[in-house]
């Protein structure tokens, strides 16, 4: 919860950030979901922007979010996508 927070900057409303809790818990603990601290974060960062882009409804907003986590942070990422959201979640740049 803290991890949302911080990324929404107390802008939403306790039944806002609950939700996004809520979807954040459901994708992250997925047996295909790369459990690292980068990969949480990004997948953070990028619930908040589709909230924040108008993706309210809690139905919609879990099954754009599953399909967008399962693209772009499942285990069996190419090392290219894990490179990156490395360097992104350390501040670095990323190697072309």
């Amino acid at each position: 919860m803290e991890r949302l927070k911080r990324l929404t900057q107390g802008k939403l409303s306790q039944s806002e950030l609950t939700m996004l809790k809520g979807i954040y818990e459901i994708v992250t603990t997925q047996s295909w979901f790369d459990d690292t601290e980068y990969s949480r974060e990004g997948f953070a960062v990028g619930l908040v922007g589709l909230f924040r882009y108008g993706i309210v409804k809690p139905n919609q907003l879990q099954k754009i979010a599953m399909l967008w986590a399962y693209t772009e942070f499942s285990k069996d990422m190419p090392n290219a996508q894990r490179l990156k959201l490395k360097s992104l979640h350390s501040g670095c740049s990323v190697p072309e």
